[in-house]
């Protein structure tokens, strides 16, 4: 049993763990890459005796591949949980034809898994209120939120391209949030400038991460810029009685 972020929880290391998946029609290869991956990801998991709910997971990673993650997080599958892949290394990959001439992409690794011991706290929650469907380019970003319990907020933006996070930053620091309290965002004197390129619109993914302690997010460079999966490799190495997460997708229109 190791101790990561302040409290109790079991790793299990894994090896030689194999994920496969298909190049085949719209599939392309780097997508079928990360399919492969997901894959290995789901058989580390059930190689680690975390055989509970698995369909949670082919949801989340099925999410993450397709840059959609409404129906996950509208739903109660990420309380069903129970475990996470917090680390792995990728040992080989390969593409080759099988039997049935359809062309697979193989990757095999090695993984670190984590097993939770806790079920999600009830009792600690979230409302956030100010945040709209819709917005026009260059509006500006305006929500106020209260919790249940004295915690600590990470704010993500994910969009179709890139992910990034919105809070804490450069002017802004992180600092407890009381409960019962109305706090309001921006908290200092600056813009959340929604901006895009895009001709049309675009879809920003918000996501907040209550933490009853602090739990700093450094992955990411000094834009401010991450990935996709560093951001749910975070999220998913708390225990779920240690955090509340909230989700919200807008629109941005020229």
């Amino acid at each position: 049993v190791s101790s990561v972020n302040g409290y109790s929880q079991k790793s299990i290391n894994v090896k030689d763990i194999t994920g496969t998946a298909f190049i085949d029609g719209d599939i392309s290869p780097n997508k079928a890459k990360i399919d492969a991956l997901n894959d290995a990801k789901i058989n580390a998991l059930k190689k680690a005796g975390i055989e509970e709910h698995i369909n949670s997971y082919q949801m989340l990673f099925t999410s993450q591949a397709k840059n959609d993650y409404t129906q996950f997080f509208n739903s109660d599958i990420q309380s069903e949980i129970q475990g996470a892949v917090k680390s792995y290394q990728i040992k080989s990959e390969r593409v080759y034809i099988n039997n049935n001439n359809v062309i697979v992409s193989e990757v095999i690794i090695d993984a670190t898994v984590i097993k939770y011991d806790a079920k999600p706290d009830i009792t600690f929650d979230a409302m956030i209120e100010g945040i709209k469907g819709v917005y026009n380019n260059d509006d500006k970003l305006h929500f106020t939120l209260k919790t249940t319990q004295d915690c600590y907020l990470t704010i993500f933006n994910i969009t179709d391209k890139d992910a990034s996070m919105l809070y804490p930053n450069d002017y802004e620091k992180q600092k407890m949030i009381h409960a019962s309290t109305s706090c309001c965002f921006p908290v200092a004197q600056i813009d959340y400038t929604l901006h895009t390129d895009m001709k049309q619109q675009e879809t920003n993914r918000l996501i907040f991460v209550f933490t009853k302690t602090e739990i700093p997010f450094i992955k990411m460079d000094k834009q401010q810029v991450a990935t996709q999966e560093n951001i749910f490799n975070w999220i998913y190495t708390i225990m779920p009685d240690q955090r509340k997460i909230e989700y919200y997708t807008l629109l941005i229109q020229k």
